[in-house]
């Protein structure tokens, strides 16, 4: 009873002392102002782009092989059809060595069993064989022309990665071939949630801080699927340039931005 009695008093003391409770201060409203959804403008979209060919090619080989010879260096200019790359093929020549042994045993085969009078199913059979056998004979002669890598296009060679003696893999870019008398951009992390906005024909600005050159431009296309870069879903755009500057090399950085209205 005596506790009980102790702390109403010093309840009300308190209360006494520090008079009327006052109400709480309310807190000032913080107003924000919406985000342009296009970035530094509304009427805009901004990507960072690199410079390239109008037209190039990145080239590899199909088959795994060991490098026989390199027949052109970087900066060598070649015609279409031109052989650039060629591997080991002693193995693939057997091949087709056994393919073609193949192919005249099937039809000895065949000859045989008709001079003998062989019944119909029999020859059936035979040629049967003949057939698979000229089939692999083919499938032979196309793996041992994969084995020389030649230029699709004319151009230059701008890039070789390879030498005589070194093992190339299915799907390693060797060699670069580009058509330098022109360039154009393509973008490399043009957002998803911009993409949309963006049409053939708009007008682009590039900005190449390497030659600290500003170009007009138009977006020339825009890519049907789309890649990821560091885990964001982007899409290619790639611009035509208006006027091709002096000092343009491919692989050049540049920032990009189109006029979406």
């Amino acid at each position: 009873m005596k506790r009980l009695i102790i702390t109403i008093f010093l309840v009300l003391t308190l209360t006494a002392c520090s008079g009327a409770v006052s109400s709480p201060t309310p807190l000032p409203t913080v107003s924000l102002d919406a985000v342009s959804p296009g970035g530094p403008s509304a009427g805009t979209v901004t990507a960072s782009g690199e410079v390239v060919p109008l037209q190039h090619v990145r080239l590899s080989f199909p088959l795994t092989g060991i490098v026989k010879s390199v027949e052109v260096q970087e900066g060598d200019r070649v015609t279409a059809g031109q052989p650039l790359v060629a591997l080991d093929t002693t193995i693939l020549e057997a091949k087709v060595a056994e393919a073609e042994a193949a192919v005249a045993t099937a039809e000895t085969q065949v000859r045989y069993l008709r001079r003998v009078g062989s019944g119909q199913e029999q020859l059936d059979s035979a040629q049967a064989s003949v057939d698979r056998a000229v089939a692999l004979l083919a499938s032979a002669k196309a793996t041992l022309a994969q084995a020389t890598l030649t230029a699709p296009m004319d151009g230059m060679v701008a890039a070789l990665d390879i030498a005589p003696g070194e093992v190339v893999t299915p799907g390693q870019i060797v060699v670069q071939i580009g058509d330098l008398s022109a360039f154009q951009i393509e973008t490399t992390d043009l957002s998803e949630l911009d993409a949309p906005r963006v049409k053939p024909g708009q007008a682009v600005e590039v900005y190449v801080e390497a030659l600290d050159a500003r170009i007009a431009g138009k977006v020339a296309d825009i890519a049907r699927v789309s890649s990821t870069v560091g885990g964001d879903v982007v899409y290619k755009v790639t611009v035509a340039l208006d006027e091709q500057v002096e000092g343009l090399m491919w692989g050049m950085s540049a920032d990009v931005t189109i006029t979406t209205e």
